[in-house]
């Protein structure tokens, strides 16, 4: 099986998959055999709002006290992890897609993130990020990226879509560690 036909286990139909779960998978492995058997790179979803050391806890349900009204959206991607391949169907096989959209290999149904807000690229190993001319744009670690221009990625870097959402790459070995977190 090649990587572009890969599939992760669990996904939602947005292309998320719950953090415990996927925590349940990684326990019974070592490091070697997770990252065979999860070879490609996740995207982990964190809030930056008002408390941030909670997003964490799996299932502490203190979340829903501290998020505003405005980002309360983003609580159902918390704990949550999106792998960075295609869902069955969707068309462009060189592109993994995000936004608003049920048409998009990622969906985050929040109010801020445009309906294709952009998408990944993988050339060769590595990932790049393209903005699709997003209404609220994209942040790579605090930066605001240009609308159209392949940004290298890199593990640990946190993209931020819109205003709300924020991502970070997570590539196998590093997925691995911060599960062991989570336990």
């Amino acid at each position: 099986m090649s990587l572009s036909d890969w599939r992760p286990p669990n996904v939602d139909n947005t292309g998320f998959v719950s953090l415990y779960k996927l925590t349940k998978s990684a326990m019974s492995l070592e490091r070697d055999a997770f990252v065979r058997a999860f070879p490609i790179a996740g995207m982990l979803v964190h809030y930056e709002g008002e408390s941030p050391e909670l997003q964490d806890k799996p299932d502490s349900g203190f979340q829903l006290l501290t998020v505003s009204m405005q980002s309360s959206g983003v609580l159902r991607y918390l704990n949550k992890i999106a792998f960075l391949c295609k869902r069955a169907g969707n068309p462009y096989a060189h592109l993994v897609s995000v936004g608003r959209s049920a048409t998009n290999d990622l969906v985050i149904e929040i109010d801020s993130v445009s309906k294709v807000h952009g998408y990944f690229v993988n050339d060769k190993g590595s990932w790049t990020f393209v903005d699709r001319n997003s209404t609220n744009g994209s942040k790579l670690n605090g930066r605001a990226l240009e609308d159209g221009v392949h940004t290298p990625l890199r593990d640990g870097d946190k993209l931020k879509l819109g205003l709300d959402v924020t991502l970070e790459l997570l590539e196998p070995p590093s997925l691995y560690d911060r599960l062991g977190t989570f336990s």
